[in-house]
């Protein structure tokens, strides 16, 4: 098993969805690690204390509400902060294929 943090980095930058950024501290991250639920729901999920926690809840809930600006936005400020991050791939149930999104679905998604 991945070790679930090796800090490189103290603070981060996260971008919001209204536009801007916001500072997001490994203390911030640690301290909302204790009030957010696991949820296996969700495809982006971050090793923290032993448990799996939904990436862009936790992130949103270490930025005291405030909306990162998607789930990449909070991966990549997780992954700089030194957390394990998991991503679950989706596969075609009828071919057992993993799913493969085009360039155009791909951008299409992340507006």
């Amino acid at each position: 098993m991945a070790p679930e943090h090796r800090a490189t980095t103290t603070e981060t930058r996260v971008g919001l969805k209204d536009g801007g950024e916001a500072v997001l501290t490994l203390a911030d991250v640690s301290v909302a690690a204790l009030d957010t639920p696991e949820d296996q729901k969700y495809d982006v999920l971050v090793a923290v204390g032993g448990r799996n926690l939904p990436a862009l809840t936790l992130v949103r809930n270490a930025l005291g509400g405030r909306e990162p600006g998607n789930t990449n936005a909070a991966e990549t400020a997780l992954r700089k902060l030194g957390f394990s991050v998991l991503v679950r791939r989706r596969f075609d149930d009828s071919t057992g294929e993993p799913i493969r999104l085009s360039r155009e679905q791909i951008a299409r998604s992340s507006t």
